[in-house]
């Protein structure tokens, strides 16, 4: 019998969808990291996915924010770039731009091999 493997979007969108899910249970109870007024609802990707496949699933590259903190993260990206770049520091920044360099061939490889590795963050 012949299986088909698993087309790269649905590996990518269940490891999506478990990062958030991590993010969201990592930071249970505490409050957005931009406003400190509200709960976390997301992790916002300080590099978005689209200008690195890389920083994609590095948990350094995202930013446990509340709803209306992430819209104003993408309307007002450069404020909110210099507002956590100022609260996390420069150090931070350059260990994420690092990992921007470095790049990642975008296979259904290397999606599995994140997807375990945000399974076994997840575990109790």
């Amino acid at each position: 019998m012949y299986y088909r493997k698993k087309p790269k979007s649905t590996i990518r969108k269940k490891a999506d969808k478990l990062l958030q899910d991590y993010i969201r249970a990592k930071h249970k109870g505490e409050l957005c990291w931009v406003c400190g007024e509200k709960p976390i609802v997301c992790g916002h990707h300080f590099i978005y996915q689209s200008q690195s496949l890389s920083c994609r699933y590095y948990l350094p590259n995202l930013i446990p924010i509340c709803r209306d903190c992430h819209l104003y993260a993408h309307r007002w990206q450069n404020l909110f770039s210099a507002k956590m770049t100022a609260k996390l520091g420069e150090a931070w920044l350059n260990d994420i731009e690092e990992q921007r360099k470095n790049g990642a061939k975008f296979t259904s490889e290397w999606i599995q091999i994140q997807y375990q590795i945000l399974q076994d963050l997840a575990k109790p």
